[in-house]
Order: C-alpha cells, then structure tokens, then sequence
C-alpha cells in the first residue's frame, strides 16, 4: 500500500487528456518496481480504478483515477494498493508516442480489473 497527499505535479498527464493525482512520498515507502500498475485508489472514502506509475530516478508516484469527474484533489490524502504491472517505463521522443502509451497502459488496467471480476464471479476458483 502507498499513500500520500496529493501535490502538483509538472502537468504533462492533463495536457495529454490524462490527469494525475502525484503524491508526495518518501522513497523508504516505495517497495515496488519501477513501471506502471493497475491500482485500487482510495480518494474521499471511494476506491476508483487508477493506472499507478512508480519511477524511481527520480522518484515519482503519480496515478490516474480512470473514471474520475470530481473535484479538485490538491491537497487531499489518497492511497494506492498496486494489484499488478502491466507496463514498464519508457522514453519517448514525441508527445503524441507518449500519449499512446498511455492509453495502451490504461487500457491494460482495464483488461486486469476486467479479469479479476470476472475471475471473482467463478465458482471454481480456489478460495
């Protein structure tokens, strides 16, 4: 589990049509990977589906709430609870390629909480 209060980040995720929540974390908390993950994230007592990126040089933990519409959340504690990776990092030399590998990610997310439902609904997976 991560957490943290949520700051402003450098705002390429909303220029792209992706907010992120950044939260401000000390690297000793972070005991996960670099890369991205498919989360539960905890905002205002709701847990929203999230696309968590870790980086780690430097060290930046920023997620986007997929179907998020409210308000402003500066400021506000979030948690995260990493159920699997579904990409690792990369560069980029353009915004648009970026901006494709973000919505292959979020996608990706998608497909793990679609699974996990569908695998909860089975009767024959083990307890």
């Amino acid at each position: 589990m991560l957490g943290g209060k949520i700051i402003r980040g450098d705002g390429i995720g909303r220029t792209l049509g992706f907010p992120t929540a950044n939260i401000d974390i000390s690297p000793d908390k972070v005991h996960f990977d670099a890369g991205v993950y498919a989360a539960r994230a905890t905002l205002f007592g709701n847990v929203y589906k999230a696309a968590l990126v870790i980086m780690k040089q430097p060290l930046k933990v920023e997620a986007h709430l997929l179907d998020y519409s409210g308000d402003d959340i500066y400021g506000q504690e979030i948690h995260f609870e990493p159920v699997q990776r579904v990409s690792t990092l990369e560069r980029y030399d353009t915004m648009e390629e970026l901006k494709r590998k973000i919505e292959k990610d979020i996608l990706l997310v998608r497909v793990v909480f679609k699974d996990h439902i569908e695998n909860a609904d089975r009767d024959d997976h083990p307890m």
